[in-house]
């Protein structure tokens, strides 16, 4: 239960991280454009074949380029299996997942906005963290 909590915990920080790799690949593509227009002087490597250290750099960019979407894919799904685990609570418990653990405010806060005792709140929550379990593990 507490590795589902901690999971909806970073549900912003996945956000930002795809954010990030966004920024990322932009950077990487702005590079492999650049060292495009780099001189093409050849040399002949171990395996007799010619290339270029522009090629060869260019590839090394691109191979960057696919582990970054890899991470993107990866926590997109992660992202995708909270919002289904989301789906099967009742508003109450969604609400309380929301402002607790996604916005990360206070108890008071749903204590207030559903009018309910701290107790209640933390019985939804441990029900909510229950259901959510077998979608998001």
């Amino acid at each position: 239960m507490n590795n589902t909590i901690n999971r909806i915990g970073k549900y912003k920080e996945i956000l930002a991280d795809i954010g990030d790799i966004d920024l990322r690949v932009q950077e990487l593509e702005e590079e492999i454009l650049g060292i495009s227009g780099q001189g093409m002087e050849e040399r002949t490597g171990k395996t007799y074949k010619i290339t270029s250290s522009v090629e060869q750099q260019a590839e090394k960019l691109m191979e960057r380029k696919e582990e970054l979407f890899k991470a993107q894919a990866t926590k997109k799904r992660e992202l995708k299996r909270i919002d289904n685990a989301m789906t099967i609570l009742t508003e109450e418990e969604r609400d309380i997942m929301q402002i607790v653990h996604i916005e990360h405010r206070r108890y008071y806060v749903v204590q207030e906005k559903l009018m309910l005792s701290y107790q209640r709140v933390k019985q939804l929550e441990k029900q909510a963290a229950i259901k959510m379990e077998r979608y998001i593990s």
